[in-house]
């Protein structure tokens, strides 16, 4: 699927965080209040969890009218980085209603998929990857991963056939760097489902494939 350039007019450069390749991990935003966080349930799939989320409500919708449900419904595993309201809201005025709009429902579920990935990516597995891979605790690694020993991250393509770049913060958060020079944070520990892993991030990925 590709991503019209009108979607990139999207990616302003207030959006656009440089940043060295070597490393670009932030100070965390963690501690944002996740609403409803309660009601989650490990046993329920990414879409059911998320609907219950008060301040994934944005998200809701454009998954909804991306026609994108059923997938987040499926077997998976998935992990989905859900940004959060707050993280919409962020984006230059009128880009959610562009997106929402019934002629650029592709443009919308390449956005959608920029945050999901096949497979299911805890803090753990991505530990595991970062693992020297000349020791014996190597793990195998998924053909839609890259491992950069040298600097401490690790790549994973999503579904849109996009790369984020995702580094280990200074506590439990991780650090995501789409390819378009974004950078979000997840804003609280990941949250395991049926069908994956979930976690809350403060700000929207952008597809450049």
């Amino acid at each position: 699927m590709k991503t019209h350039g009108k979607l990139l007019a999207l990616s302003t450069a207030a959006l656009i965080a440089a940043a060295p390749m070597a490393s670009f991990a932030q100070e965390a935003v963690n501690g944002a209040e996740i609403i409803n966080e309660q009601a989650l349930d490990e046993n329920a799939t990414i879409a059911d969890n998320a609907m219950k989320v008060q301040n994934l409500t944005t998200l809701i919708a454009a998954v909804q009218a991306a026609g994108l449900a059923d997938e987040l419904m499926g077997e998976g595993p998935y992990t989905l980085f859900a940004p959060t309201n707050e993280a919409f809201d962020a984006l230059p005025q009128g880009a959610v209603e562009e997106l929402l709009k019934p002629e650029n429902r592709e443009m919308l579920q390449d956005v959608i998929n920029a945050h999901l990935i096949e497979g299911e990516f805890t803090p753990q597995m991505i530990d595991d990857l970062l693992v020297s891979d000349d020791t014996s605790e190597a793990v195998a690694i998924p053909a839609n991963v890259q491992v950069d020993y040298d600097n401490n991250t690790v790549t994973l393509t999503t579904v849109s056939g996009d790369p984020i770049r995702v580094e280990k913060g200074t506590g439990e958060e991780l650090v995501l760097r789409d390819a378009a020079g974004n950078i979000v944070t997840t804003l609280a520990k990941d949250i395991e489902q049926s069908n994956g892993v979930m976690y809350f991030v403060d700000g929207v990925l952008m597809p450049v494939s």
